[in-house]
């Protein structure tokens, strides 16, 4: 058993440092992942994509719930479960005749779960907390405003690329036989990229300029959950939980880079770098968040759910933006397993979800808070008899909109997860 969790240990120390460049290969193209620290849309595993993104309520014991560590006390006592994924991004957005189509696919998560006994139990992974991926052009010519007639026609390329991970590690304890009580320590780090590029189009001798900027991040924060479960009726289940996540400090260092660029007749380009420095290690305020979630379900034929979540951004400096709202989401989902005992009908055994959510994020823009609306649905496929599965998630949301000079985004991800469910813990005998 030891020797299982140490290799998974080192499987995930390699995912932590090669987590960067994974994250900087990016096709995915989204204008709002530009600002702050890009885009905040990570909505859970596999199961909790699937069903709008709730787990603030939820004791599955196989599946992990690492937004609430107080549901790490649902594990069996002999199991351990280890969960991976990836997801597939596509984004269609639209700003006057301007269009685009952008996709990638990208690793996910990773994480583990496994008791330290009857009331301990433990929890750690690897998620993404932030992406930023990002390219496109402004043009200054004839007829706008600020065209001026001695520059001639000039073209603005903004790029961005990179997003900061999160991993945790985190306990519950179970208090009584209806409540627990856990917390998880999460370390977030990562690299924001953006270069902002002009180009003279009417002069080929001008010098064009570039701008290169970094920010390294990183810190820790805290995360305490919160967990009450009844029962009552013939096979009726209540969950009741919350969380906090308490604000907190991390490190910030931005490093950054002037050149001049000349095309040469003879083909290339001349790069003169005129300016590289970087700034002193700063602390900035992370926000706090507190969430509210509860589920209701029967047995293992149908469940329930919805969460609330807000964040304190506009107690926040660590996004350098003028105005900062504070966040919120709502969330509902539900599953439904026709006959979850089933053997011979494999369909029957399958776990349907579906789910909804919107947000209200903490960007202001010309005076509108942007916001962002979605369904999603998937399918749990058990795999054997085993309480292993595949997990499948569709999700699809609109975000801004065309009034008031703003870009209407219509995404799409499709998530995929395996779930391994396992009982290393136990001694077996041979006859």
């Amino acid at each position: 058993m030891l020797k299982n969790v140490k290799s998974l240990l080192i499987f995930m120390a390699f995912l932590v440092l090669g987590n960067a460049s994974i994250v900087g290969q990016n096709a995915y193209n989204s204008p709002y992942s530009s600002l702050g620290f890009g885009d905040l849309t990570f909505k859970g595993f596999g199961k909790n994509s699937a069903m709008g993104g709730i787990t603030y309520g939820l004791r599955d014991n196989a599946t992990i719930d690492f937004s609430n560590p107080a549901s790490y006390t649902v594990r069996d006592s002999l199991s351990f479960i280890f969960e991976f994924g990836a997801v597939g991004r596509l984004s269609y957005y639209s700003k006057e005749e301007k269009k685009e189509t952008p996709y990638d696919i990208n690793f996910s998560h990773l994480a583990f779960s496994f008791p330290f006994g009857k009331r301990l139990s433990f929890g750690a992974g690897l998620v993404p907390y932030s992406l930023i991926s990002y390219k496109f052009l402004v043009t200054t010519d004839e007829g706008d405003d600020e065209y001026d007639p001695e520059l001639g026609r000039l073209d603005y390329l903004y790029q961005g690329d990179g997003g900061l991970t999160q991993v945790f590690f985190g306990t519950g304890f179970l208090i009584t036989e209806n409540l627990s009580l856990g917390v998880n320590i999460d370390y977030i780090f990562g690299n924001l990229e953006s270069s902002q590029s002009l180009t003279h189009n009417s002069n080929p001798k001008a010098f064009n300029t570039r701008v290169y900027e970094t920010q390294l991040l990183s810190g820790f924060n805290f995360n305490t959950g919160l967990q009450y479960v009844t029962t009552f009726g013939k096979d009726y289940q209540l969950v009741a939980g919350a969380s906090y996540v308490f604000k907190s400090r991390i490190n910030k260092t931005t490093e950054v880079q002037k050149d001049n660029i000349l095309s040469v007749p003879e083909g290339g380009t001349v790069i003169d770098t005129l300016e590289f420095y970087t700034s002193p290690k700063e602390k900035q305020d992370f926000p706090s968040s507190f969430a509210l979630g509860a589920s209701i379900k029967k047995g293992e034929k149908w469940l329930f759910g919805v969460d609330f979540k807000q964040v304190q951004w506009s107690k926040s400096s660590a996004m350098n933006l003028d105005t900062l709202l504070n966040s919120q989401s709502f969330h509902a989902g539900m599953e439904l397993t026709p006959r979850p005992r089933e053997q011979k009908i494999y369909p029957l055994r399958i776990h349907y979800r579906l789910g909804a959510y919107y947000t209200r994020s903490f960007l202001q823009l010309y005076g509108n808070q942007i916001t962002d609306f979605g369904i999603t649905f998937g399918a749990g496929l058990p795999i054997g008899r085993s309480r292993s599965s595949l997990n499948i998630a569709f999700d699809y949301g609109r975000r801004g909109s065309n009034e008031t000079n703003l870009i209407l985004e219509n995404h799409a991800s499709i998530t995929f997860s395996l779930t391994l469910y396992d009982f290393w813990f136990m001694k077996r005998k041979y006859d």
